[in-house]
């Protein structure tokens, strides 16, 4: 199985002389986001009504039509596309979710509060009731909370981040229509500024929205900062750090290839990951197959390096939601979502390109599924080290038994997957690729060093070795 993350948030605003509709605008932000999350999505909007919002289980044209959307009418709004890392697969665990406060919000974000249970225990004992286990509420009703103590918006997500350890890129649209963007101060998780014509801004997590939306890309929000947008927009910093996180599989496998991510193009990191594969790689072998979608570039970038042809040895069922963001039974999606080419494969020494192994299971199946094809020899080569530690900054491999290389050689690894060879890239490798180094990029799944240190006692059991 492949491992998960994610969400996607996207917020707009607009003016009086705007002539778009708030929610359609919203609508295809998303669309262009459900890469980072298929279980649900949501959109809430202001009006002079205040804040409405719809949201339902399943993807974005599952959820919103024409209808939907019209009923949605207002001057600003935010959505969210969602994959769970903390709470279940139900609809009030969805977002955006509204709070009461002065003023009311809508708020939504992406990412993973690993002190959530603690600070829940502590907001159930001052008298607040959950309805939900996602950790999105902590991080509203904190807000609320600081609101309802007489503290200023801004002075609120202030003292709420100061609070709260993990990752998170948040927007926050008030009834009074405000539109708020923060995200905590290592910036693990990306968020984007851009505007459309000369007034409109947008925030997205990943640039490639912005493009969809016929926005121009203004900058990567500072991580610990809020930018508050009522006519202008005002930057704000909250809480600073010297040292930086930036996830590193937004890289390898999370954005779109069309996405730029802290000033680094996600497609060219992946193509030279693939030529760095391609040195590493000494497999003799006819040609390189690439397991869709992420890894195509990467094996173009094999190719060139190596001078090993290319070639597609999958048809791929595109109504298989992405098996790296399978909210559970990962594995058996993977047969009906990935078809071998036999043409293409069969008497072939095959190098395929993943992006990376979890737990070994899409692997050992994909490799079954080459050999049965009549391959030859497989050879699988791997843009992203051994993953060797659980993450609590998001990504859903929150145990140490999950991954197949917490306890295994690189031989164990190739024999319980199946492969002839395999190939990991370096650590050092994937900080050139990036152009990043350990002081500002998050490596704790491939080193076991966080980025942010925690009491074990906070993470309630999610985070055990075996």
């Amino acid at each position: 199985m492949k491992s998960k993350e994610c969400c996607g948030v996207f917020g707009a605003t607009s003016n009086a002389l705007s002539n778009f509709s708030i929610a359609e605008l919203i609508f295809h932000g998303l669309l262009a986001l459900q890469h980072r999350g298929q279980e649900s999505a949501g959109i809430s909007v202001v009006s002079r009504d205040g804040i409405r919002t719809h949201k339902e289980l399943g993807l974005v044209t599952e959820v919103f039509d024409q209808r939907k959307l019209k009923l949605l009418d207002g001057i600003r709004g935010l959505g969210h596309v969602r994959y769970s890392t903390y709470g279940a697969n139900r609809l009030e665990n969805s977002q955006p979710m509204e709070f009461d406060g002065k003023p009311r919000f809508s708020i939504c974000f992406n990412g993973t509060i690993a002190n959530y249970e603690q600070l829940r225990r502590r907001l159930e004992s001052e008298g607040y009731h959950f309805s939900t286990t996602s950790d999105l509420e902590v991080m509203g009703y904190l807000i609320s909370r600081y609101l309802r103590r007489g503290k200023d918006l801004i002075d609120a997500i202030e003292s709420t981040m100061r609070k709260l350890i993990g990752s998170y890129s948040a927007i926050l649209l008030t009834e009074d229509g405000l539109l708020i963007a923060f995200r905590d101060p290592y910036g693990v998780r990306p968020l984007c500024m851009g505007v459309r014509g000369n007034s409109n801004y947008i925030f997205s997590s990943e640039s490639s929205a912005l493009d969809v939306v016929e926005a121009r890309f203004m900058r990567d929000i500072p991580p610990g900062t809020a930018i508050l947008v009522d006519d202008e927009p005002v930057e704000m910093d909250c809480v600073k750090c010297d040292k930086h996180a930036h996830c590193m599989f937004e890289w390898v496998y999370f954005s779109r290839p069309d996405s730029t991510i802290e000033g680094i193009s996600v497609y060219n990191v992946r193509y030279r990951l693939g030529e760095k594969l391609a040195e590493l790689c000494s497999a003799d072998a006819d040609i390189v197959v690439p397991v869709p979608e992420t890894s195509r570039i990467a094996a173009l970038g094999f190719t060139r390096k190596s001078g090993i042809p290319l070639a597609e040895g999958f048809g791929v069922n595109r109504y298989v939601w992405r098996t790296f963001i399978m909210p559970e039974e990962r594995g058996e999606y993977v047969a009906v979502k990935f078809n071998p080419i036999k043409e293409v494969l069969r008497g072939k020494r095959v190098v395929v390109i993943d992006d990376s192994i979890v737990r070994g299971t899409t692997s050992r199946t994909l490799i079954s599924i080459i050999r049965k094809a009549g391959a030859n020899k497989i050879h699988l080569a791997v843009t992203c080290p051994p993953i060797i530690s659980p993450c609590y900054m998001g990504v859903d491999f929150p145990t140490y038994d999950e991954l197949i290389a917490y306890d295994k050689c690189l031989e164990d690894i190739r024999r319980s997957i199946g492969a002839d060879s395999l190939t990991y890239m370096t650590v050092d490798g994937l900080m050139e690729s990036i152009g990043m180094d350990e002081s500002e990029l998050c490596l704790a799944c491939l080193t076991g060093i966080y980025p942010i240190r925690v009491d074990p006692k906070l993470l309630s059991g999610r985070w055990v070795k075996k």
